[in-house]
């Protein structure tokens, strides 16, 4: 079919492609719905570049699950060489990155991965990967997606953001043919093209179809167009069809001939039928809808039958047979029960081993749909591996399920040492979903289960979950003595993973005891986790150097830790790890005064299913306080859901959190009852742990609404100085620590030229409803405030009014202020003077 109205993306692909040549690297993302036209746009430009270019085909499948780095599959399929060997090899993901960037620095090559919507966890680290460092190739990487199947958390959509903040990223999306187009392809064939146009949506893949199909009106699906096509095939095409249908979108010529025998012959009529294509050393459908529609109209016993010989095929091939997420998703399909036991939870590994948690679970799932008749011992292994990857991608509740049916199947075996560790792990599971009582007592369990037995690397373990159960309970000094133990016992066994483990819990407690001593003691595990490779250590320890520096205050420290850590987590896949820490962004945010980017790390947690109860209390008490400070009425909502979440927590980084948003919220609402009930409820417990920014906190609402507090003498120094009544020291401890709202507070408890700075403080972070308080107050007592700010100026990021902006535009053009005047029709007097009230005179020559 013609291609019609793709002009523009033709010439954007050619620029990126002439800066590529030249030494510059681009990465041109090319979207729009399924059927738009992407592979036909970029096999007409790949096809003009084939002699000046190496290029490069590959594409992500929609297999059961996506496997790990398929289109690498595809690319070392074409090149050979070092980067096959490493795919098929042990080697660690970022050898096979750095392979893969070395191969496009020896060429000027077209990279093309299409389908990334469907790509696993590893593919899109790699394309990211890429995306960072592509400038020093002579490399164009062009990905294609369906932009309409991407969901608000589609992972795709995190990598589309990272990549645009890059110079060398280019995108665009294919935009439906207009009536024109369809009329010319119709051309004078009997078709309306207005009707056609109409039902089609101008989709090229639909129209393309409906007019192949040849029939006199127009097919009520596209399924009816891709069969009125197929119809016409002889049997041997057509058998052909169905088995390429079933092999996936793309198919590898060799595998196509070994299911089909004799009748592969057949496959050059499916290339002039137009049902399939050549594309590089493959042939391929031309769309996933045509090859969807194929495969629903094979008898389920001929399906099966395919997938048992694709199967068979594909495990006797050397260059397919370690590709284990694609033997797994034919397995499955052809009910192999004995080869989807051997082959899912070993493409699992796999995919663990790649970073790509989420296929790794959904494998281990798979596994699991057959595994009812395994021995009692080898099915609760499957489960812990999948309670394990369901951790990992914070998937808790349908981790503990599993581990919970792991330990009745050790029970029933009576092996006491997988008992306890079932035990322990459940613990750490029911942390996460918010049960404190319920995680205490099963490690309590488990302890009791293994101190039965003889000293055993499973008791150090279950030591060190005690360990960081104490530390989140704020039980800090037991906590050490725990992880004491556990180290002590896990050296016995040389367990280095226990060992640098337990360490992290010493160093997490130190954190808050003495923020220094745990912030180095925690440095020179991290050194250490990443050097043995422990990376799902080395982000345990960024979680908890970020959030608690965050907790205590120390802005400077979790900032920089949040952005390593959170990079760290989404480079290997760790989601729980992530979203703790994404969350805790969410509040850091909020405390530095950035507020739109506080609403949207909470809403990023938020919009995620599944999440954890304790990442998912703190996006909403984030979300809760900036709510409440903004003037949004569904504060109260996000709130009690908050304290709901909470009912079963003991920890004082949740409760404490909560009830002090909650309490700031009651007195914005004129309601010390309630003030004080909030602040209140878990002050003695505050006081009890000793917690300087939670006893300050609480105090700080208690002693609004009127009580009379006491403060112990570690009091976080901003609250008691203010509480105190010395409200300078305070706006200028908060000033210090970067926290404006805090700081407009206190100013606001001052003298008239402090309210003034407090009210422009309050006005620039969009505080409404204290600014209307305070100025409220300052008329009260004879003060005279500043006019509240119009509409277009705090709209404006600077805080500027429609007038400055145009000064200001003047100014570019090098006008004096006399020459502004003459041209806005104002005296050089006023043209300083707003000049003067807006900053600008300090900034402008």
């Amino acid at each position: 079919m013609e291609l019609l109205e793709r002009d523009a993306p033709l010439r954007e692909l050619e620029a990126a492609w002439k800066q590529a040549a030249a030494g510059e690297g681009r990465v041109a993302l090319v979207s729009g719905e399924a059927g738009i036209g992407k592979t036909a746009l970029v096999e007409r430009f790949t096809r003009d570049h084939r002699d000046t270019a190496r290029v490069l085909w590959s594409a992500c499948d929609a297999l059961f699950t996506p496997r790990p780095l398929g289109p690498l599959h595809d690319i070392a399929a074409q090149i050979q060489g070092d980067l096959l060997a490493r795919l098929n090899s042990d080697a660690s993901r970022a050898m096979i990155f750095s392979t893969v960037l070395v191969e496009l620095q020896r060429t000027a090559t077209i990279v093309v991965i299409e389908d990334i919507h469907w790509a696993d966890e590893a593919t899109l680290d790699l394309i990211k990967f890429l995306g960072r460092r592509l400038q020093r190739t002579r490399a164009l990487l062009i990905a294609t997606f369906r932009d309409d199947e991407l969901g608000l958390q589609h992972p795709l959509r995190f990598v589309l953001g990272d990549l645009a903040t890059s110079t060398a990223t280019r995108r665009f999306s294919l935009a439906p043919l207009s009536l024109e187009a369809v009329r010319a392809l119709v051309g004078r064939r009997a078709f309306d093209p207005e009707a056609l146009h109409r039902r089609t949506g101008g989709n090229p893949f639909f129209i393309g179809e409906v007019i192949a199909s040849g029939a006199s009106g127009i097919p009520p699906t596209v399924r009816d167009a891709v069969l009125a096509r197929a119809a016409r095939l002889s049997a041997s095409a057509g058998a052909v069809l169905e088995a390429a249908a079933v092999i996936g979108l793309r198919i590898e010529p060799w595998l196509l001939a070994d299911v089909t025998g004799a009748e592969a012959q057949a496959a050059d009529e499916c290339l002039a039928a137009g049902m399939l294509l050549a594309q590089g050393e493959l042939v391929a459908f031309r769309h996933e809808l045509a090859r969807q529609t194929i495969l629903d109209t094979i008898a389920p016993h001929r399906r099966m039958v395919l997938n048992q010989l694709v199967l068979h095929a594909l495990r006797s091939s050397p260059a397919t047979r370690s590709d284990l997420a694609r033997l797994a998703h034919h397995a499955q399909a052809s009910g192999d029960r004995e080869a989807v036991l051997e082959l899912a939870p070993a493409a699992a590994r796999q995919a663990a081993s790649a970073s790509a948690h989420r296929e790794a679970a959904a494998l281990y799932a798979l596994a699991l749909r057959f595994a009812n008749d395994l021995p009692p011992a080898d099915h609760a292994q499957l489960l812990e591996a999948y309670a394990g990857e369901c951790v990992s991608i914070d998937q808790r509740e349908e981790g503990l399920e599993a581990q919970k049916k792991a330990l009745e199947l050790w029970r029933q075996l009576g092996v006491p040492l997988k008992q306890g560790q079932s035990l322990a792990n459940i613990a750490w599971s029911l942390n996460g979903l918010g049960k404190t009582a319920a995680a205490l007592e099963a490690s309590r369990q488990a302890i009791e289960i293994l101190e039965a037995q003889p000293p055993s690397r499973e008791l150090a373990r279950a030591y060190r979950m005690q360990a960081g159960l104490e530390n989140l309970c704020q039980n800090y000094r037991a906590g050490i003595e725990w992880a004491q133990k556990a180290i002590a016992l896990a050296e016995l066994f040389e367990d280095q993973s226990t060992v640098l483990s337990a360490h992290i819990a010493v160093g997490a407690a130190w954190l808050v005891l003495d923020y220094e001593h745990g912030r180095q003691y925690l440095e020179r595990n991290l050194r250490a986790a990443r050097h043995a490779g422990q990376e799902h250590l080395a982000a345990l320890i960024y979680t908890n150097l970020s959030c608690v520096s965050s907790e205590v205050y120390q802005f400077q420290y979790a900032e920089r830790y949040l952005m390593e850590g959170m990079a760290h987590a989404a480079e290997h896949g760790l989601e729980i790890f992530h979203l703790y820490m994404l969350a805790w962004q969410a509040l850091t945010h909020l405390r530095l005064g950035r507020w739109n980017e506080a609403a949207g790390a909470a809403g990023a947690v938020l919009g995620r299913p599944g999440v954890s109860v304790t990442s998912r209390i703190t996006a909403l008490a984030a979300l809760g306080y900036l709510r409440t400070r903004r003037g949004d009425p569904n504060a109260h909502v996000v709130l009690k859901e908050a304290l709901d979440l909470s009912k079963e927590i003991e920890s004082l980084h949740r409760i404490g959190l909560v009830r002090a948003a909650r309490a700031e919220a009651a007195w914005q609402a004129g309601d010390r009852d309630q003030t004080l009930q909030e602040a209140r409820a878990v002050y003695d417990l505050a006081v009890s742990k000793q917690h300087p920014w939670f006893t300050g906190e609480l105090a700080f609402w208690r002693w609004r609404a009127g009580d009379e507090v006491r403060l112990p003498e570690w009091t976080a120094r901003p609250f008691a100085l203010h509480i105190a009544g010395d409200w300078r020291a305070a706006a200028e401890e908060w000033k210090r620590l970067g926290c404006p709202y805090e700081q407009a507070r206190a100013l606001a408890d001052g003298d008239a030229a402090a309210q003034i700075a407090a009210l422009e403080i309050f006005e620039r972070l969009g505080a409404l409803p204290a600014a209307d308080a305070l100025r409220q107050k300052m008329r009260t007592a004879g003060v005279r405030a500043p006019r509240k700010p119009r509409a277009s100026t705090r709209e404006n990021p600077f805080g500027l009014t429609h007038r400055q902006v145009e000064i200001l535009r003047l100014l570019t053009e090098d006008l004096s202020n006399a020459e502004i005047a003459a041209r806005l029709h104002l005296s050089p007097k006023t043209i300083g003077h707003r000049l003067t009230i807006s900053g600008c005179c300090q900034a402008l020559p």
